[in-house]
């Protein structure tokens, strides 16, 4: 009997609901903050202003750090984690996150054109379905799917092209998108509530934080 991806996604998302939950619950809890803290919204103002004024470089080098840096370090010091060829997997972190780090912030510049920059109902809701039924479905989760079967099986293209014919999408990529539909489309409420030269380094820091909370998971579950 062939398993069902959905199934196997809505699972996963319920093994790892308290710590999704957690994440958007500090997700939430930054946006308040911004929003009635002064303290809090003059830091975040400077990271906007250092946005404008540094551009791509900038917004590349805080995702690179939050979501590849951040991790691999994490990894090497979990010894259930720890690579068994670290050069590899730094050079694969630096590689993965640096295309993700230099599309993602021109995503949400093309979504703040799309529709503008508001909060209203209509307008999060319209960037959510963008972002998650288009860039994510099509380009985001797919990208990390193909890439990370491609480490696991030793960067051996030839050993997961006969993964990538026919039904692959259904058995590669379903599983990890519906878990992140659970995880991301509230925290993306979050993000398209913030002003556009914040939205990137909101999503690395989440990003971030979750890919911690699953590699904990990853190595209490691993016996």
């Amino acid at each position: 009997m062939k398993t069902n991806p959905w199934i196997i996604g809505l699972k996963a998302a319920r093994a790892n609901l308290v710590p999704g939950l957690i994440l958007q619950g500090a997700a939430f809890v930054l946006l308040a903050a911004y929003h009635f803290l002064p303290g809090v919204a003059r830091a975040l103002d400077t990271v906007a202003e250092w946005q404008v004024r540094y551009g791509i470089p900038f917004s590349f080098a805080s995702y690179l750090f939050f979501c590849g840096i951040i991790p691999y370090l994490f990894c090497l010091a979990m010894p259930s984690l720890r690579p068994k060829e670290p050069g590899k997997a730094l050079l694969f972190a630096l590689s993965v996150w640096s295309v993700a780090g230099l599309i993602l912030p021109q995503f949400y510049r093309l979504q703040t054109y799309l529709y503008g920059a508001g909060t209203d109902v209509r307008t999060l809701t319209l960037k959510i379905i963008t972002d998650q039924f288009g860039y994510t479905a099509f380009f985001a989760s797919p990208y990390i799917a193909i890439t990370h079967l491609w480490k696991d099986r030793g960067y051996r293209w030839s050993a997961i092209a006969p993964l990538l014919g026919r039904g692959w999408y259904r058995r590669l990529v379903i599983p990890n998108l519906v878990m992140n539909w659970v995880v991301w489309i509230p925290s993306l409420i979050v993000i398209y509530s913030l002003p556009t030269a914040l939205q990137s380094h909101v999503s690395g820091l989440i990003g971030g934080f979750w890919a911690l909370m699953s590699l904990q998971i990853a190595a209490h579950t691993q016996k």
